[in-house]
């Protein structure tokens, strides 16, 4: 008749508690679950949800010091940020640089900067039209800001379809911002990047933010299908015919994303001024989506 506390540590899959011995209707046994997924507790039906919030930057640098030996240096606070405040990483990320040359240090930064799933902020755009100069300018923004920013150097799309790489990047963001110029629908990899958004914005809202820039372009031609972007889904059609799966998946999300609340780009105003007020509206969401600039 004594009550019990049983902890299943990093769940990641449903199952029945009564396999593992545990009656469901037991009024002397408590159950916690920890879980790195919000899924993780919805699927076990938890009735109470306790979000933690990552360590903050000291007191990821705090821990990871206890664990690796090493002094204040740049390149271990650097390592220790890119942990992203998760105990269990900085432990292990840590521990295995424990007595290691720098050269190892250096290795180990570059291989968590480059890991896909540390993606923040993902930028969808059509190359030929703003990569030099407007999407440019903001990725250097957002990087100078201290976010981690995908933006496709154009190595990652081959052939007519998206890339497994890219749909990685994607969903590994917390925040899209699309830029709708005037050729942006004249590209299938731009529209199905935009469907790939739309359907995480689905199913992870409000974790899961989108923000669409209208650059040079009216969001009712969008909505509406006028000017180019008429142009550009009836080419689609004659290519892959009008009542295909992927046309018609194309202007339904073309249609959303023209009626979410978004930002106005026209050549009557400075570009880094409009940037700028950009990068300082990330900076005001990025508790709510656990966003971490260095």
């Amino acid at each position: 008749m004594r009550k019990i506390l049983v902890i299943f540590d990093d769940v990641r899959a449903k199952f029945n508690l009564e396999d593992v011995g545990i009656p469901c209707n037991s009024k002397h046994c408590k159950i916690l679950l920890t879980t790195c997924c919000q899924q993780g507790s919805d699927f076990m039906y938890c009735q109470c949800d306790i979000q933690l919030d990552p360590l903050s930057t000291e007191e990821s640098w705090t821990l990871f010091q206890k664990h690796s030996g090493i002094d204040d240096v740049d390149v271990a606070r650097e390592v220790a940020f890119e942990c992203e405040g998760l105990p269990g990483k900085i432990k292990d990320v840590g521990s295995s640089l424990k007595s290691k040359p720098i050269e190892e240090w250096k290795a180990t930064l570059d291989s968590l900067k480059h890991s896909m799933a540390k993606w923040q902020i993902f930028l969808s755009f059509r190359g030929e039209d703003t990569r030099y100069n407007f999407t440019g300018n903001l990725y250097k923004a957002l990087m100078q800001g201290g976010f981690k920013t995908f933006m496709d150097d154009g190595g990652l799309q081959i052939g007519d379809q998206i890339s497994p790489s890219l749909l990685d990047a994607i969903e590994a963001s917390r925040l899209s911002i699309i830029v709708l110029s005037e050729n942006y629908a004249n590209s299938s990899w731009c529209l199905d990047e935009l469907v790939k958004i739309m359907e995480c914005r689905k199913l992870k809202y409000p974790d899961y933010e989108v923000w669409p820039i209208f650059y040079k372009v009216k969001p009712s031609d969008i909505r509406h299908l006028k000017k180019c972007y008429d142009k550009d889904m009836t080419q689609h059609e004659n290519n892959y015919e009008i009542n295909s799966e992927r046309v018609q998946k194309w202007k339904s999300a073309l249609i959303e994303v023209s009626n979410l609340s978004g930002k106005s780009y026209t050549t009557r105003m400075y570009e880094h001024e409009f940037i700028q007020k950009i990068v300082e509206d990330v900076n005001q969401i990025k508790s709510r989506l656990q966003i971490r600039s260095i």
